[in-house]
């Protein structure tokens, strides 16, 4: 599937308009902001720079993210029809060997793991890759394992987080085709085994097939709204990046030949293993490819303490990342559009809030100096609102003609306050990592809880505290808190987005997983 750098041609010159206009914008208040000319002046020039500047660049990502959707509709059907080359391929004599790898680590789940073994594919082997050190996990998997005639492995240091754990398993073996890395609670189709086949049999250069996921349900309000985003994304943005952007692989769903394994000589020993493997598939001369039409399920975290912990894990991860994969990135053989498209999809996440700060201590420090409200034009501000919106649009697609429709806005709004309230714990995340606090690999609790008054105060007095303290400041520096009402409204919301899993809904049947 030939990638081309169409739509990053697009996104480079939509996104240099935009600056053209911010900069034009930037420069008519520095021009009201001149007085006297002295250093009060001066800073508030500088000031304003640096704002224009941090602007500049978080615009660059709801770019690429508007331009995907805005592509999307209008090449779904000639996307989709690409994919019809990868066609069901008969099985020869011998039908190559997979490996399902079932990794957990204190979250075991039997009934994920028993529907995802029932593949309708007449060679293949289910491990369950064990790291538990909760003897209750350890003894309900061997009794799983011996009902069911399954492998369990385990290893006597437990080093290099899941990447580890997969190696340790693979290092030297021959005795498979292909593997396939599944999470505690995902469940994949009983024909992914034989789908995956297929798109190895389309392309020698395939060395990964990574599969779409969604969330179920969700068993209260706090998964539902929330895990419509992962339905979204996959049935998107991962298309569009299949042919105008970098394949990632999510870490699960996914199935490796043993030739691209061997290639790149294993998992990195990293927390964002996925991310750093896919780099080094690319290296080796293979290619990952998504395959939509492979459907699994996976569970949305439980409630707001298990996102936080998952995001927190994300930054450490990300971060990790960047500091070590950086140059090879660089070095790499992908082309020019696929590393733009890879940093600006991983490096977000640990950068983002940072720059935020930043704007915040500009809008501050200018209100202090005399200028309380920097005022942009009304095309300025009316492409701030698009860009905020731009992650409701791929929803629009996905839910729009649903039942699901009259989700959206509350998802949406839940989504912005969210993600904003964990502003403190990443900017917090960031800092340790920066000064040399090692990644470590955090499991996402799987299992929820009612949280009482004092549990809710708990997990969320920091982020309210964080959100009253830029709220005040910018109150004081310019008179009202309209500049920092997003990232301090969330925060002051946390309370109610940890209440909203307590709200359960009523229990329905997990959706099954799609035939290919």
């Amino acid at each position: 599937m030939h990638k081309r750098a169409t739509l990053y041609w697009i996104i480079f010159g939509v996104w240099s308009a935009c600056l053209a206009l911010l900069a034009a914008g930037t420069v008519q208040i520095c021009l009201r902001a001149q007085g006297t000319g002295g250093a009060k002046d001066a800073a508030a020039i500088v000031l304003l720079s640096v704002n224009a500047l941090i602007l500049g660049i978080l615009w660059l990502g709801s770019i690429k993210d508007l331009v995907f959707s805005i592509a999307y509709a209008a090449m779904q059907r000639r996307l989709h029809g690409r994919y019809k080359t990868i066609k069901r391929r008969a099985l020869p004599a011998r039908a190559p060997r997979f490996v399902l790898l079932y990794c957990t680590c204190n979250d075991f789940n039997a009934k994920a793991l028993s529907i995802s073994c029932k593949q309708r594919y007449p060679n293949f082997q289910t491990v369950i890759l064990d790291d538990s050190t909760k003897e209750g996990y350890r003894r309900e998997i061997d009794a799983f394992a011996k009902q069911r005639g399954i492998e369990v492995v385990r290893r006597a240091k437990r080093e290099g987080f899941k990447a580890g754990n997969l190696n340790h398993y693979l290092a030297g073996r021959t005795d498979y085709d292909y593997f396939v890395v599944l999470d505690s609670d995902e469940v994949i189709p009983p024909s992914f085994l034989r789908r995956a086949y297929d798109y190895f049999a389309a392309d020698p250069r395939f060395g990964a097939v990574q599969a779409r996921h969604v969330a179920t349900a969700g068993k209260n309000v706090f998964q539902r709204l929330l895990g419509m985003s992962v339905r979204a994304n996959g049935s998107t943005a991962q298309i569009i990046k299949n042919f105008y952007g970098a394949n990632a692989l999510l870490g699960h769903g996914m199935a490796i030949s043993r030739p691209c394994f061997e290639a790149t000589k294993g998992f990195p020993l990293v927390v964002a293993e996925d991310i750093s493997f896919a780099v080094d598939i690319k290296n080796a001369g293979y290619e990952i490819v998504y395959a939509p039409d492979i459907r699994c399920v996976e569970e949305f975290p439980v409630d707001y303490v298990a996102l936080k912990k998952r995001q927190c894990k994300w930054v450490q991860g990300n971060l990790e990342y960047m500091r070590k994969y950086d140059k090879d990135i660089n070095a790499s053989r992908m082309r020019w559009f696929e590393k733009t498209d890879i940093k600006l999809s991983h490096y977000a996440l640990p950068v983002v809030p940072v720059l935020g700060l930043l704007l915040v201590a500009c809008t501050a420090a200018l209100g202090f100096l005399g200028y309380p409200v920097v005022r942009y034009s009304l095309l300025v501000y009316a492409m701030m609102l698009l860009f905020l919106c731009s992650p409701l649009i791929p929803d629009l697609f996905v839910y729009g003609a649903s039942r699901n429709a009259l989700l959206l806005l509350p998802a949406f709004f839940v989504n912005i306050a969210t993600y904003a309230s964990l502003a403190p714990m990443m900017l917090r995340t960031m800092a340790l990592g920066v000064f040399g606090k090692k990644a470590t690999f955090t499991v996402t609790p799987k299992t929820g809880q009612k949280f009482s008054f004092g549990q809710i105060v708990r997990h969320s007095w920091g982020s309210v505290l964080f959100g009253l303290t830029i709220g005040a400041l910018c109150y004081f520096a310019c008179g009202n808190v309209l500049p920092v009402a997003f990232l301090g409204g969330g925060c002051l919301l946390t309370p109610l987005l940890v209440l909203l899993s307590n709200f359960t809904l009523e229990r329905r049947r997990a959706p099954r997983p799609a035939k290919a």
